[in-house]
């Protein structure tokens, strides 16, 4: 079973299908185990979310609300944000210079391959992005 990632926030503005919420930093986030891969602890001390929801009228600006989520959630987003990328441009990289054996080839064409990965990213349906979406519950 797979454990749940929580931090607090408050509700600052409620849109047609989301919610934004401010998250501060607390000290409790350098203890954190996955605090590297995590989008919630970053440098600053106050960050602003947009979390998608299908009833965002649930809830109130100023309302105090959890924001979960799960250590497979956060692992599968790093690995399709990251290592996917990483790998993909390290094989066009190392294959165009064993075919090619042209550096400003291997170089460009793995400029492109990330090009390429990133609208393919944009262009994901919903039914795979959701799954690696931070949740919103009330407290």
């Amino acid at each position: 079973m797979s454990c749940d990632i929580k931090h607090i926030g408050t509700v600052t503005g409620l849109h047609k299908d989301a919610v934004t919420v401010r998250v501060q930093q607390r000290a409790a986030c350098a203890g954190c185990a996955s605090k590297d891969a995590c989008t919630l602890s970053s440098e600053k001390k106050d960050m602003m979310l947009t979390v998608k929801h299908p009833q965002p009228t649930l809830f109130s600006v100023g309302e105090t609300v959890h924001l979960v989520s799960t250590k497979n959630k956060l692992y599968a987003a790093v690995f399709v944000a990251y290592v996917l990328p990483l790998l993909g441009i390290m094989a066009v990289v190392i294959g165009c210079m064993h075919w090619l054996n042209n550096e400003v080839w291997a170089a460009a064409l793995g400029l492109v391959f990330c090009c390429i990965y990133a609208l393919l990213l944009l262009l994901l349906p919903k039914k795979y992005t959701q799954k690696w979406q931070i949740d919103i519950q009330k407290i």
